[in-house]
């Protein structure tokens, strides 16, 4: 008997934590559920190191794509012309979409959005925004002895938080920090393709063209009789340098990542689709909400099977 009370406690136990984590996920999960299309926005991008930020620095704000609602993604007449994707990319994804941007952006002589310059707490703030994803550029910074190159990057307004949505971001620049540059460097392209079983769709070659300061300087051609790579010599240091593929293959998206002095182009195959889904807002837990709630459920019928075969195991001793 003070082992079938003992379980009874044990199972309301249970049960009432597992409604009370199942309460706690979905309203967390409904917290953000809706996006405010309506809602003005902002971000403010920081560039400096060390606590002290760098005054002066032109930065560019580019409007990638509209968000709805439920977090669709759609790309603004300026990158639609783009074979990109912004569908499952992780953190270095990301970063290699936003310098793909970049170099198309400085290629194309895209009109920015909005244009500031960092304060003496090396902050650059856009206001007035309307929700969506955005491209943020910036320039170089020199303090006498070093360059410090921003990144570019991808930011999403809103952005996730723990209590819904943050529609005024606050981010961090990530740049690369160099010695004053010498007279002369190289660049190296090379050519990936995520294509696996695929081969066969894949073109004889394809064009990529270098960019100086954002101007095409010169066009080479990658094919697999130089491997897919090639290399530039005898390069101005001073100059900011870019690569872009010229055409992207029919049913490729491509990304140019770049470490250092080398730039690794990736073109994806992209699979057949009779409706092409639309991208996702990152992180928006859109769909989430109902997992807990089943987890719960699951676990529940569990102990009660438990229970009631215990159950019958003690009629059956008596």
């Amino acid at each position: 008997m003070r082992g079938t009370v003992f379980s009874k406690r044990i199972v309301l136990a249970l049960c009432v934590s597992l409604v009370a984590l199942s309460c706690f996920f979905t309203m967390t999960a409904f917290a953000r559920e809706n996006i405010d299309t309506g809602r003005e926005a902002s971000i403010s991008i920081y560039f400096g190191e060390d606590g002290e930020g760098f005054p002066g620095v032109s930065f560019y704000l580019y409007h990638v794509a509209s968000v709805s609602e439920d977090g669709s993604y759609t790309l603004t007449e300026d990158f639609k012309q783009y074979s990109i994707s912004l569908d499952s990319l992780d953190s270095s994804g990301w970063r290699a979409l936003a310098q793909t941007l970049d170099a198309y952006a400085a290629r194309d002589n895209l009109e920015p959005l909005q244009v500031e310059e960092t304060g003496q707490d090396g902050r650059a703030v856009f206001t007035g925004l309307s929700t969506g994803l955005y491209l943020v550029t910036g320039t170089q910074y020199t303090d006498g002895t070093s360059v410090y190159t921003p990144e570019p990057i991808l930011v999403s307004v809103p952005g996730a938080a723990e209590d819904g949505w943050d529609y005024d971001i606050e981010a961090s620049c990530k740049f690369e920090k160099e010695d004053l540059p010498a007279e002369l460097t190289s660049r190296r392209v090379q050519k990936v393709w995520d294509d696996d079983g695929c081969e066969d769709k894949r073109p004889d070659s394809i064009l990529v063209q270098l960019l100086e300061n954002g101007e095409i300087v010169d066009t080479v051609v990658l094919s697999q009789e130089n491997n897919w790579e090639y290399t530039w010599n005898n390069l101005d240091g001073s100059s900011e340098w870019q690569v872009v593929e010229a055409d992207v293959p029919d049913s490729y998206t491509v990304t140019v990542a770049q470490e250092s002095n080398l730039y690794i182009i990736t073109n994806s195959l992209q699979p057949e689709l009779t409706e092409e889904p639309p991208d996702k807002l990152p992180q928006t837990g859109m769909l989430w909400w109902p997992v807990p709630l089943l987890l719960c459920v699951g676990l529940l019928l569990v102990v009660v099977g438990v229970i009631v075969r215990r159950k019958r195991g003690d009629q059956d001793d008596e």
